[in-house]
């Protein structure tokens, strides 16, 4: 349905184009490993000096080392590390090195994940000891999950036309404009949706947060983790009023009783008001001043909905009159009991369900937010808090799609391409339903050859056969139109034959001369007693080099090819396909790195 994707940026792509002959000259103390960089905005720099150029920086993170070397003052030791399409130096005492023994127990734990989810459980059980993950099994593809929230998850005004869809609803195709839903808020393309809802993309330190279950335990939670979230905020600060004394003006105070009333973890409900209200706090939903609902508040955003801003502070204030929120910490407790019984309590228990309620598909209306990164930014905010309690045992409850696809969803690119991947029309005599837009699935009856003509958007294309070489009966066939963001939708025809002929299809180009493609037909049946054949040569999988091998050599190759920087074919292909899943994703590369870590053994 959609384009491969090619995860990795190409920040920087010199440095990795050089990185494979750059790591041979290296002093490695062992194979290549992992590490977690444990501090905040590490400089990741040219030369092992601090007085050499920062390619970036990197904060509480995963790396790949590729080797050390003493510091030019000789008091540190750094390490040349590999971060996404980066490779340069960290110095020594932010790097700590990932064990490479086995744990069996862990293994145990995550053989219910896919192996696409593993390496970066791996990684997050070898820094968090104690934390459990469960795999929380979805009765439908990631597709099918998606298109329950198409309409539904919006990105804020954006100059980026490729996140926006052009949907149903999203885009006034009259006059080309796109229908603001919320203000200055629009539905998002399916594929930034895809992003955000595959979980493999934050199983990370600084995201995973998002499939924390929310749960109150007082054993595990307390006011010092609350005042580390609101740091820096207008909740640290506190308040004044002599109507509100109980809690002594304190914020953390009240999210603590908050979170022993309503049975919700009070680090979530701090995160979630500064999520609602912004560093600043500068709502006229918590100021207390609104005219005609002086001395309301509401600190989670209850009911605020509107298409203007007046209307969702209206609807919002009016809430709280209704409930009685007529104090700060009135309307924090009782925002509090509503997150805990309406979302908490009902099952929807961890960020990502709360916003993507897709175990419960006929209530999928039941969606705390409707901002598409709100699940991803309230995990980081919660972040704060659990980064450095290494030895906190938290549960995390991640979706498992059915036939979850090795390669992980990719976030589209920023720029002025179209989603525009529709056809203006199938015209053909018989076809039913009669054409629309965003109906997908069509029947026709045919009786002799027949020529379908199809209609595109400006910058789309038709990128399916010409001709397809019907049977007698029913033929499926698939007219696939892409967009000019590069993206496809496939048209679905089930075409009835009375008798063998040719379906035509004209996309204004005129009909290309050639053998008729065939459309889709059972698998054939094996041939039972077939002649043997000699056995192919044997290929090792993860030896892209073709040496007979696997070392960092290879590790360097398929890092380049997933950076566009490559191209490989035939035996090298095959070999860098160490998955066998015919084809060449993150998911081989993270099996390299076990191989040359010991963990596994690839053959």
């Amino acid at each position: 349905m959609n384009k491969a994707a090619k995860p990795i940026s190409l920040l920087l792509s010199l440095a990795i184009l050089l990185s494979a002959a750059y790591l041979s000259a290296l002093p490695l103390s062992a194979a290549a490993q992992r590490a977690y960089i444990d501090a905040t905005d590490v400089n990741i720099r040219a030369d092992a000096t601090t007085n050499s150029k920062s390619y970036g920086k990197i904060s509480n993170d995963f790396v790949t080392v590729n080797g050390q070397k003493k510091g030019t003052d000789n008091s540190y030791t750094w390490y040349n590390i590999t971060y996404g399409s980066i490779t340069g130096y960290i110095r020594g005492d932010y790097v700590t090195l990932i064990s490479d023994q086995t744990d069996k127990t862990f293994e145990e734990q995550i053989a219910e994940f896919p192996e696409s989810y593993r390496p970066f459980l791996r990684e997050l059980h070898a820094v968090y000891p104690n934390w459990k993950f469960y795999a929380d099994n979805i009765s439908m593809t990631l597709d099918e999950a998606v298109q329950l929230e198409i309409t539904r998850k919006l990105v804020q005004n954006t100059s980026s036309k490729s996140w926006l869809s052009m949907g149903l609803g999203a885009y006034d195709w009259n006059t080309g404009k796109w229908v603001p839903q919320d203000t200055n808020w629009y539905v998002a393309s399916r594929e930034v949706i895809e992003y955000y809802m595959d979980p493999r993309n934050f199983l990370n330190a600084s995201y995973i947060y998002s499939y924390m279950q929310l749960n109150y335990d007082p054993s595990r939670q307390n006011e010092d983790g609350v005042k580390s979230i609101i740091k820096g905020t207008f909740l640290e600060k506190g308040y004044s009023d002599p109507k509100d004394t109980a809690y002594g003006g304190s914020y953390s105070k009240v999210i603590m009783a908050a979170a022993k009333s309503s049975g919700v973890n009070p680090y979530v409900l701090a995160a979630t008001i500064i999520q609602e209200q912004g560093v600043n706090g500068t709502s006229s939903l918590i100021s207390g001043k609104y005219s005609g609902y002086e001395g309301y508040y509401n600190f989670f955003n209850v009911n605020a909905s509107g298409s203007t801003t007046a209307q969702k502070i209206t609807n919002g204030l009016s809430y709280a009159k209704t409930k009685g929120w007529n104090t700060r910490s009135a309307a924090i407790i009782g925002g509090a009991a509503f997150c805990g019984n309406n979302y908490v309590s009902a099952g929807q228990n961890t960020y990502f369900y709360m916003n993507y309620n897709i175990k419960d598909p006929d209530r999928i209306w039941h969606e705390y937010a409707g901002a598409v990164h709100n699940a991803a930014s309230s995990g980081n905010l919660v972040s704060k808090t659990y980064k450095d309690l290494k030895n906190a045992e938290l549960d995390f409850l991640i979706p498992v799609y059915e036939d979850m696809p090795s390669e992980l969803s990719a976030l589209p690119a920023k720029n002025s391409n179209l989603n525009n991947y529709y056809f203006n029309s199938i015209s053909v005599s018989g076809l039913t339903p009669s054409f629309s837009r965003f109906t997908y699935s069509y029947d026709l009856k045919v009786t002799g050859d027949t020529t379908v003509k199809v209609t595109m958007p400006s910058g789309a294309s038709y990128v399916s056969a010409n001709s397809y070489a019907l049977g007698a009966g029913i033929n499926t066939i698939r007219l696939k139109v892409k967009s000019q963001s590069g993206y496809t939708t496939d048209y679905v025809i089930d075409v009835n034959a009375s008798s063998a002929c040719t379906l035509y299809i004209d996309s204004g180009k005129g009909i290309v001369p050639g053998e008729p493609e065939e459309p889709e037909t059972p698998d054939p049946v094996p041939d039972p007693d077939p002649e043997p054949e000699d056995p192919p040569a044997k290929i090792l999988k993860g030896d892209a080099s073709g040496d007979g091998k696997i070392s960092l050599i290879d590790l360097a190759i398929v890092q380049r090819y997933l950076l566009g920087l490559v191209d490989l074919t035939g035996n090298n292909y095959i070999g860098a396909d160490a998955s066998g899943d015919n084809k060449i994703s993150l998911i081989d590369l993270a099996l390299i790195q076990r191989h040359l870590l010991g963990l596994i053994v690839l053959s």
